[in-house]
């Protein structure tokens, strides 16, 4: 028997790792200045950022489905939205709800409290895609929407 330890070898980097890297670095301030907001000692990107992020590495969001919906006699919206490629494949997706009881929307249009059910959806799936991105935008930044943030 031999004393010899069989040493494997890490793989390097992939180079999709280091062009994501390289695209966030280069969107960091951007969306740190025009599409964040600090809650806390924790900085946000806003769903307008993470669409930005996204749009980089040639994906976008589309709105898949939105429902009215009743939970314990309140109501409210409930959408779903995918990230997707350019032909189609989807990568990821998250749904969300604004609810009529919510300091914030319960007093707002019907419209508006729909469409911010989408928005918290679209943050969603773009930040179980993209959140580890995030924090690569600087160290105070978390790895979810403001959206998704309660007010």
């Amino acid at each position: 028997m031999s004393d010899l330890v069989a040493v494997r070898r890490v793989p390097a980097v992939p180079d999709e790792l280091i062009r994501q890297k390289e695209i966030t670095h280069a969107l960091a301030s951007r969306i740190v200045r025009d599409h964040s907001s600090m809650i806390g000692q924790r900085r946000y990107v806003h769903v307008a950022g993470a669409t930005m992020l996204a749009g980089a590495f040639g994906y976008h969001v589309r709105e898949v489905g939105a429902q009215r919906i009743d939970i314990g006699g309140v109501g409210g919206w409930e959408a779903t939205c995918e990230v997707v490629t350019m032909d189609g494949r989807v990568l990821g997706r998250g749904s969300s709800i604004c609810m009529d009881d919510e300091k914030e929307w319960g007093k707002r249009p019907m419209f508006a409290r729909r469409a911010m059910a989408s928005t918290r959806s679209a943050g969603r799936a773009l930040r179980l895609l993209f959140g580890h991105m995030f924090t690569m935008l600087g160290d105070d930044v978390a790895s979810v929407t403001r959206e998704e943030m309660p007010d």
